[in-house]
């Protein structure tokens, strides 16, 4: 070690220089990194510690809501479900003979009762499952605005609640807004001493998979309509369908259980006040 003082050379391990007695800014650089690194632990711990007495009666009733928010999202989820197998059933029916007829039309010609039937089942029919679909999608959209938003109070996210809202239906990017909820719940679970169970790999990687696989074969579908291909693409959207559905079962558990700790930590200290001010009023009796 050359000291930058007097020029001099002495041992790197020294606290300082044999000749000047200039301080070794090295150790005292690797120190201070030491100490740094201490203290950033230290406080990792003290929020840990602290998230596991945390008492938020708001935050708990945020979570709460939130887990109804989510099981009604799956209701409406399965009941457009069962809506798209109708509606696959109406498409067999009523597109064969809508594209038979203008594939064979001549100018003038009267439209079949066929046509006019079908033409007629399909605005019925739209318009019946107009308000339904709304509502599933209004009701997704909310859940995962307030599930991005409250676990915003405990970590950050790469997507804020109205990015994970605008992105919810993107193919990729609902991947990622799922998999950053999770993993993060996960995180705070552990944080808060909550036995935490991590979303399966596949789980996501099947979301994954189907969410890229299912606008391939709708596009497909638009461009060249025929009753497989119809199929495989509403058997597509079934299955990615229900791999939203257990996403966000999963996602509602974890907020379930985080809602669960933060109500005993209330309970908890409420029970303590009450045992510390009996024990104050029994002590004035004593001394009365």
């Amino acid at each position: 070690m050359i000291c930058k003082k007097c020029g001099r050379e002495y041992e790197d391990d020294m606290p300082q220089c044999l000749w000047c007695d200039a301080p070794n800014e090295s150790l005292s650089s690797q120190d201070e990194c030491e100490t740094s690194s201490a203290d950033s632990e230290a406080q990792e711990e003290a929020y840990k510690e602290s998230l596991k007495e945390l008492v938020d009666p708001e935050l708990e009733r945020a979570f709460d809501d939130n887990v109804r928010r989510g099981k009604s999202a799956i209701s409406w989820t399965k009941f457009q479900m069962v809506l798209n197998v109708i509606f696959f059933f109406v498409e067999v029916k009523t597109f064969g003979a809508i594209a038979a007829f203008y594939g064979s039309y001549k100018v003038n010609a009267p439209i079949p009762r066929e046509v006019n039937l079908a033409v007629w089942t399909l605005i019925v029919f739209f318009m019946a499952s107009a308000i339904p679909f709304c509502v599933f999608i209004g009701k997704n959209l909310l859940w995962i605005y307030h599930a991005h938003k409250e676990q915003n109070k405990f970590s950050e996210t790469q997507f804020s609640p109205w990015g994970a809202t605008i992105c919810y239906y993107l193919p990729i990017a609902n991947y990622f807004i799922f998999k950053t909820l999770i993993d993060n719940q996960y995180d705070t679970m552990k944080s808060m001493g909550i036995k935490a169970q991590a979303v399966p790999n596949k789980l996501l990687t099947w979301f994954l998979l189907f969410n890229i696989a299912t606008p391939i074969f709708n596009y497909i579908c638009l461009r060249n309509f025929n009753t497989p291909v119809l199929f495989i693409s509403t058997v597509l959207w079934f299955i990615l369908t229900i791999l939203y559905i257990k996403l966000i079962r999963v996602a509602t558990a974890n907020e379930q259980a985080v809602h669960d700790q933060l109500e005993n930590n209330r309970i908890n200290k409420k029970v303590e006040e009450i045992i510390a001010q009996r024990d104050v009023n029994q002590q004035n009796t004593e001394q009365t």
